[in-house]
C-alpha cells in the first residue's frame, strides 16, 4: 500500500512539473522583454545588445529553468550571443532566480563587432524551458538544452528590428598638423607698395582709411627713393586683387581695374625717376633716354581676382576662434560659390572676416625685383606637374601647401620624401595627408620616419595621435595627443575630445568642444545627449554646410518628427553625395519615413 502511494505521489510530482513547464510555454507572452534602446545601437564600431525582462507573478515554476540566447540575424548570417539562464526557486546551479509568487526582473548585455550591412539586422530570442533540479551549465546553445535536458522551445520574441549606427558618425579627422612652410615668396623683392580700395571699387582715394593706416602714398615715395638710390630694377610686377566675396567674374574685373590704377601710379613715379636720371646723366634727349631705360625693364600687370591664398595665410595668423574651420572650407570646397556661401553662413565669423581680413585683400601691389623674381603660384604648380625635380624643397613644400586637392598634395609631399629623405617636415606632412585620405598604413609609414627624425615635434606627435585614433587604439591616441599638447600643439588640444565621443562620454566631450561653438562634433555630442534642438542650432551655424552637416540635421528633425525639414536636409546631403542615399534607406533614424511617398521619391531619384 505504501509503495503504491509513493508511486502515485511521484507520478503526481512529475505530472505537475510537466504541466508547469507546459503552462509556462502556453503563457510565455506574459513575460515582457524590452531592448534598451530600441532598436539596438552601436558604440565604437560594436553592436550593443541590452534588454530587460519582466516576469509576472505566479508564472515561473519553482522546478523549471529557462535558457535564453539572443541571436542576431542579418544578410551575412547569424551571430549567437551569450546565453542567460533563469531558474525557479527549487533549482540549483548558475542563473538568475525568479520567485514564483512575486515574479521578478532581469537585465542582459552583450556586444559584437559591427559590419556594414548589419543596419537591417534583427535580434530575436527563443526561450527554451526545461524541468531540472539543476541548471544545465554546460549548454552553450539552445540545441544543447533541447538535446540534453529535454528542453521545450517557447514563442520567439523580436527584441530589435534594425541597428542604429548613429554613434559611428564622429568626425575623427580632427585637426591635422601641417608643418610650417619655409618658402619666402618675397625673396628677391627689394620693396613693395600697396594701394588699398573700398569694397567692390577701383576708385583711388588717398583718404581711404586703409591707405592712411598703411601710408600708401608714403610707400610709393619710398619706391621712388629706392630706384633713385639703387637704380632701376630688372623687373616690376603690378598685381590687382579682390577679397573673396561677391561674384567671381565681377571680382576679376575689379582686380584688373585696381591693377590698372596701380600701373598709372607706377608710370607717374617712373616718369619722375627717369627725368631725374636723365638730368643726372646729362642726356641731350630726355625722352629718348626714358625710352631706352624702359626697354631694359620687364613690367608685368596681372589681375589675380579673389585672393584666396593670402586669405588663408591671414586667417591662420589671426585670433579668429573658428579659423581652422574656415581654412578647412577653403581647402576642401572646390566650388567657389559654395565656398563663399559656407563662409557667409556663419554670421559671427563672417563679421570678423569683414572687419579684420577682407580690407587687407582689396588692394593692388607694385613690387620691385633687383634679382630674378620668384616663380608665381601658377608657375610653381605647373613646374610641379611637369618636373618637380626642378623645384627646391621649399618650393615643392609651398606648392603642396597652397594646392587645394588632397590627392595632389599627397603626390608632392611623397615626392619630397623620396628626394629629400632627411627633411622631417616632408614625412610629417605626407603622413598627415595620408591619414586625412584614410590610408592608415601609408600614414604610419611616413610618421614613423618623421618621429625618428624629430621625435618630440608637436606636429608629428599630434598626427600620430590621429593615426592611433583612426585605428581605435585610444590609449596610444591619448598618449600622443597629451604629449603633443605638452609640446605646445593647439591641434592636439582640439583633438582630445574626439576620444570621449568615440567612448560615448558625450557630456565630457562637450565641456571642451563648447570652446568652438559651431562645429560638427559639438552638434553630434548634443544629439547623442538628447539635446536635439541645441544640436540643430549648432549645425545651423557650422561654417562648412556640407553633406555630413545636412545629414545629421536631417536626423535631428526626424527625431523631432519634423518631416519637412528632415527630408529637405536629407535631399541636400544626397545632392552632395550619392552614397548618402544608400545610407538613408537602411538608417533606422528614418524608419518612420521609410514608407512615406516623399521619402521614397527622394531615395528613388538616386536609385534609378
Amino acid at each position: 500500500m505504501r509503495k503504491s502511494l509513493w508511486v502515485f505521489l511521484l507520478v503526481g510530482v512529475l505530472l505537475t512539473g510537466c504541466n508547469g513547464l507546459k503552462k509556462m510555454k502556453t503563457t510565455s507572452s506574459r513575460v515582457r522583454y524590452a531592448a534598451t534602446p530600441s532598436p539596438v545601437e552601436t558604440m565604437d564600431e560594436k553592436v550593443v545588445v541590452k534588454f530587460t525582462g519582466s516576469v509576472p507573478e505566479k508564472y515561473f515554476d519553482k522546478n523549471c529553468a529557462v535558457f535564453i540566447q539572443p541571436v542576431f540575424y542579418w544578410e551575412g548570417g547569424s551571430i549567437p550571443l551569450e546565453p542567460l539562464t533563469l531558474k525557479g526557486e527549487n533549482v540549483d546551479g548558475d542563473g538568475t532566480t525568479i520567485n514564483y509568487a512575486n515574479g521578478g526582473r532581469f537585465t542582459y548585455s552583450d556586444m559584437f563587432d559591427f559590419k556594414p550591412g548589419m543596419e537591417t539586422g534583427r535580434v530575436t530570442l527563443t526561450p527554451v524551458g526545461y524541468k531540472s533540479a539543476r541548471t544545465n551549465e554546460d549548454a552553450r546553445v539552445s540545441e544543447d538544452v533541447i538535446r540534453d535536458s529535454k528542453g521545450v522551445e517557447f514563442n520567439t520574441v523580436m527584441l530589435s528590428d534594425g541597428v542604429n549606427n548613429t554613434s559611428s558618425w564622429v568626425d575623427i579627422k580632427g585637426n591635422i598638423s601641417i608643418s610650417p612652410i619655409n618658402y619666402n615668396k618675397t625673396q628677391g623683392i627689394v620693396e613693395t607698395a600697396d594701394i588699398y580700395f573700398n569694397g567692390g571699387t577701383s576708385d583711388l582715394d588717398w583718404n581711404f582709411e586703409m591707405n592712411t593706416k598703411f601710408d600708401a602714398q608714403g610707400q610709393l615715395q619710398h619706391l621712388k627713393r629706392i630706384m633713385l638710390e639703387q637704380g632701376l630694377p630688372k623687373q616690376i610686377s603690378i598685381t590687382g586683387w579682390a577679397s573673396p566675396e561677391g561674384e567671381e567674374t565681377a571680382n576679376v574685373g575689379v582686380s584688373k581695374n585696381r591693377a590698372d590704377v596701380a600701373t598709372a601710379q607706377l608710370n607717374r613715379i617712373l616718369d619722375e625717376v627717369l627725368t631725374i636720371m636723365a638730368r643726372r646723366a646729362k642726356a641731350k634727349d630726355v625722352e629718348y633716354f626714358k625710352f631706352e631705360q624702359r626697354k631694359q625693364m620687364i613690367i608685368t600687370t596681372r589681375a589675380s581676382g579673389e585672393d584666396w591664398v593670402h586669405f588663408v595665410v591671414m586667417v591662420e595668423g589671426s585670433e579668429i576662434q573658428d579659423k581652422h574651420a574656415i581654412v578647412n572650407v577653403v581647402e576642401t570646397q572646390q566650388n567657389l560659390i559654395k565656398r563663399e556661401q559656407m563662409i557667409r553662413n556663419m554670421a559671427e565669423v563672417y563679421s570678423e572676416l569683414n572687419d579684420e581680413i577682407f580690407p587687407n585683400l582689396r588692394r593692388a601691389q607694385i613690387a620691385l625685383y633687383y634679382s630674378e623674381a620668384r616663380k608665381t603660384d601658377a608657375e610653381l604648380a605647373k613646374q610641379a606637374q611637369i618636373n618637380p625635380a626642378k623645384l627646391s624643397f621649399d618650393e615643392l613644400m609651398y606648392t603642396a601647401y597652397i594646392n587645394y586637392n588632397y590627392d595632389t598634395k599627397m603626390k608632392y609631399y611623397k615626392w619630397a620624401t623620396e628626394n629629400h629623405p632627411q627633411e622631417w617636415a616632408a614625412w610629417n606632412n605626407a603622413g598627415a595627408i595620408a591619414f586625412y585620405l584614410g590610408d592608415y598604413d601609408e600614414a604610419d609609414r611616413y610618421l614613423k620616419v618623421a618621429r625618428d627624425l624629430n621625435p618630440h615635434n608637436p606636429d608629428v606627435l599630434n598626427n600620430t595621435g590621429l593615426l592611433y585614433l583612426g585605428r581605435k587604439d585610444y590609449t596610444l591616441a591619448k598618449h600622443y595627443f597629451e604629449e603633443a599638447k605638452r609640446q605646445g600643439s593647439t591641434d592636439a588640444d582640439a583633438n582630445l575630445p574626439i576620444l570621449n565621443l568615440k567612448r560615448g562620454n558625450y557630456s565630457d566631450a562637450q565641456k571642451t568642444l563648447k570652446a568652438n561653438p559651431c562645429t560638427y562634433n559639438l552638434a553630434f555630442s548634443q544629439l547623442m545627449s538628447d539635446e536635439t534642438g541645441t544640436a540643430i542650432r549648432t549645425l545651423d551655424c557650422c561654417l562648412d554646410q556640407n553633406k555630413d552637416v545636412n545629414y545629421l540635421r536631417a536626423v535631428c528633425y526626424a527625431r523631432l518628427g519634423d518631416k519637412t525639414n528632415c527630408l529637405k536636409n536629407l535631399k541636400a546631403s544626397i545632392d552632395d553625395d550619392y552614397e548618402y542615399k544608400r545610407k538613408a534607406i537602411v538608417d533606422t533614424e528614418f524608419r518612420e519615413y521609410w514608407d512615406d511617398p516623399d521619402f521614397k521619391l527622394i531615395v528613388k531619384l538616386y536609385n534609378d
